[in-house]
């Protein structure tokens, strides 16, 4: 069984116990793309289109549409002003575990200790110390030549952004990326479009002095994702840099390591050369590497709180602990639960579908 199979078995498996959805929202319903289509047959993995703001949990629920639309960003296959009805949209899993985090300084904290010495968390927008589909001050790569960008749409974005001032002093921007299930093949090339791909970034990339080692793999070659999106985020961060957005500017990815899918994205014999999985072989591209971490999701299951709820039941010895954490990705906290043999494992879900 693969992770995504697994996933959207346990996604599934909540939405037909979990008390947070009203009977309703519990039949099967087909995938609804961005233009509002219904792709194929109906699926138990998916929210019938009348409740697709269910994806996001209750306590984040309204400030997030809020949010969004203050800011201009689109969901992904959104369904009106709120998510897609996806239960496994990586970007709906994104927000359900850092929504908090916009006015939880301690919690944002906390939560990426594990990869950053995160000193004081500084606001990052007025009133926020977290941000989402973050595009930076400036057009770097003139991606909308005569035009304004959009947050999180035809531009390079990053799926959230903080700022904090890191122990040794520096004020530090960090780019977080967050997937789920998502994995990656061969590209079809587009020559119209990897002309202006190559107009934007070709430079940059074979910059002696950037952030990607364009000179051990060929700029055609970076155009296969996941390579393409960690390429043009580490040329972001790199161009906030030197612009003095920031002291220094990091990339975090969010990653289940289960997700063996996307480390095995390597759809050429240069890439698997350069590594056995994405994350060796980008090692190897990035000029410095301590600019790119990546983050198990896991470790946000560690940051419990009332609100973070769905229902999923817990196995075997767990369900005796007093306090039990399921390292699972059936939703981005992986599984809390207050430990009595009735209580059910509390879930963050969301999609890479």
């Amino acid at each position: 069984m693969t992770y995504t199979t697994d996933e959207r078995r346990r996604a599934a498996a909540w939405k037909t116990q979990t008390d947070a959805l009203p009977v309703a929202a519990k039949v099967p319903a087909p995938y609804l793309e961005k233009d509002g289509g219904a792709i194929g047959a109906s699926l138990p993995f998916c929210l019938p289109y009348d409740f697709a703001d269910h994806n996001l949990l209750a306590a984040v629920r309204e400030p997030a549409v809020a949010l969004f639309a203050d800011l201009g960003i689109p969901w992904h296959a959104g369904i009106g002003r709120g998510p897609g009805n996806h239960l496994l949209s990586s970007q709906v899993q994104c927000v359900n575990a850092l929504m908090p985090m916009v006015e939880d300084p301690s919690r944002l904290a906390a939560a990426f200790a594990a990869v950053l010495d995160v000193g004081e968390v500084l606001e990052i927008e007025p009133g926020r110390f977290l941000t989402f589909e973050y595009i930076g001050p400036e057009d770097f790569f003139g991606e909308a030549p005569g035009g304004e960008r959009i947050r999180g749409a035809h531009c390079t974005s990053v799926d959230a952004a903080f700022l904090h001032r890191a122990a040794d002093g520096a004020r530090e921007l960090v780019l977080v990326e967050w997937k789920y299930t998502e994995s990656y093949r061969v590209r079809t090339p587009d020559a119209a479009r990897d002309e202006i791909r190559r107009a934007r970034y070709a430079e940059a990339v074979n910059d002696p002095t950037g952030p990607v080692r364009g000179d051990r793999l060929a700029f055609e070659l970076l155009l296969d994702e996941p390579f393409y999106q960690l390429t043009r985020q580490q040329l972001l961060a790199h161009a906030l840099e030197q612009s003095g957005v920031a002291d220094r500017v990091r990339v975090v990815l969010v990653l289940p390591p289960e997700n063996e899918a996307y480390q095995q994205s390597l759809a050429r014999p240069e890439h698997r050369a350069l590594g056995a999985t994405v994350s060796e072989a980008w090692h190897q591209l990035l000029r410095t590497p301590d600019r790119f971490a990546t983050l198990d999701p896991a470790v946000l299951a560690h940051l419990d709180r009332p609100e973070i709820h769905g229902a999923l039941p817990m196995s075997g010895s767990s369900r005796s602990s007093g306090l039990a954490w399921r390292a699972r990705a059936a939703g981005v906290l992986h599984g809390w639960r207050a430990g009595s043999s009735t209580s059910r494992g509390c879930i963050v879900r969301g999609s890479g579908h």
